[in-house]
């Protein structure tokens, strides 16, 4: 197995698009912490987390083809650049909402937040195969699948001390800085991030056309869906914290920092499971378990009164939710050729996050009516019932 240490160590420009994504994940989730407080305090709804949750990933989906065109048909170092840079401002912005108490702005800066994001993950992704050396992939994708893990971890659970100590006009501007820093970082790269062959027309169609040809790619691109399907459940993680544990930032950074760790551990343990070049045959059955596994742990969560089993069964369902995330865009990366794999992965970005998306204004409503306990066993059912039938379609 490819040690990931050295593989920072000896890879200059592999370690600089994982230290921006280190920098620029952590300020996210500081700021997902303060703006879901924000909203909730403002609103008085305890679905508001939701709604919030659902403007950081669905507007991902409608940005998602334009980004993949790009990165495609343009130079993807320079493209990240600019998405760093264009989000510094809107961050900022994120401070004057929680000054002037407004909703409004709050909102609209997270969605373009948002907008920002759905150039500068899927690109990322696209980029790494051309960073490293094959043999290299498996460990790469985990390093990078493990950071966003890691950074939630650290990012929310940092975050929400800080949004309740120093007040949430901090957190905004740590948000801020890290989108500086990472172009910063990614601007120093030097290796070219595509390969010199560009795509002819850089068309969606094109990329739909070469994804329905592909059976493996095929089922590999809806391979996120089930677990994204469920994870409007994130977005109640903050009424869990208000209603039944306790009415803090703290509380919520908390949940949301096992979240953090079961997504850092679970690229690190799939890897291992896999191997360096596992066979499509082994990586679709991890993801399927990986699903499988998401669903039964937040059933279990959702029961449960006491604050640290409930962390830990948080920590279980990622740790199958950032297996099957992780190992699924391995595949993509593994299986599709440069000139269409900007668009491919952009796809399947947007697919993921519109399923989240949607499953998260179904969880806001719901919440509303319902609670969230029957909310989280209600998307439980669809996560688990996609899951096994995605294995038999797969198999």
């Amino acid at each position: 197995m490819t040690s990931t240490r050295a593989l920072l160590a000896r890879n200059r420009d592999f370690r600089r698009l994982f230290l921006a994504s280190v920098v620029s994940l952590a300020g996210d989730w500081f700021s997902f912490v303060a703006v879901a407080s924000l909203v909730t305090e403002l609103t008085g709804r305890r679905g508001a987390p939701a709604y919030v949750y659902a403007a950081t990933v669905i507007p991902v989906f409608l940005a998602s083809p334009i980004a993949g065109m790009i990165a495609d048909r343009f130079d993807r170092r320079r493209t990240l650049v600019i998405a760093d840079l264009a989000r510094v401002p809107i961050a900022l912005a994120l401070g004057l909402a929680a000054y002037w108490h407004s909703v409004t702005l709050a909102v609209t800066s997270t969605i373009l937040l948002a907008v920002g994001a759905s150039f500068s993950d899927p690109i990322a992704s696209a980029a790494t195969p051309n960073l490293v050396a094959e043999e290299d992939l498996a460990s790469a994708q985990a390093l990078m699948g493990a950071v966003w893990g890691s950074m939630l971890m650290v990012g929310a659970g940092i975050g929400g001390v800080v949004a309740e100590v120093f007040g949430r006009q901090t957190a905004f501007a740590i948000d801020a800085a890290s989108f500086l820093i990472s172009a910063i970082a990614i601007a120093g790269i030097r290796r070219p991030m595509q390969e010199g062959r560009a795509s002819q027309t850089g068309s969606i169609r094109e990329a739909i056309a070469y994804i329905r040809a592909t059976p493996t790619v095929l089922r590999l691109i809806f391979a996120k869906v089930g677990v994204s399907a469920a994870n409007g459940i994130v977005g109640l993680l903050p009424a869990f914290a208000t209603r039944r544990f306790a009415f803090s930032d703290i509380a919520t950074g908390l949940l949301f920092a096992a979240r953090g760790l079961g997504a850092m551990l679970g690229p690190i343990f799939a890897r291992g499971a896999i191997g360096a070049t596992p066979t499509v045959r082994k990586i679709i059955i991890v993801c399927g378990i990986s699903t499988l596994s998401y669903a039964a742990a937040y059933a279990v969560f959702a029961t449960v009164h006491v604050f640290a089993l409930a962390l830990a069964l948080v920590v279980l369902a990622h740790l199958g939710g950032g297996a099957q995330w992780s190992l699924s865009t391995y595949g993509l990366q593994r299986e599709t050729p440069d000139h269409v794999r900007g668009r491919v992965m952009a796809l399947d970005y947007g697919l993921a996050t519109l399923a989240i998306g949607v499953s998260a204004i179904v969880a806001g409503l719901a919440t509303d009516y319902a609670g969230e306990a029957a909310t989280t066993w209600w998307l439980c059912g669809v996560g688990t019932i996609y899951g096994i039938g995605w294995l038999i379609w797969s198999l």
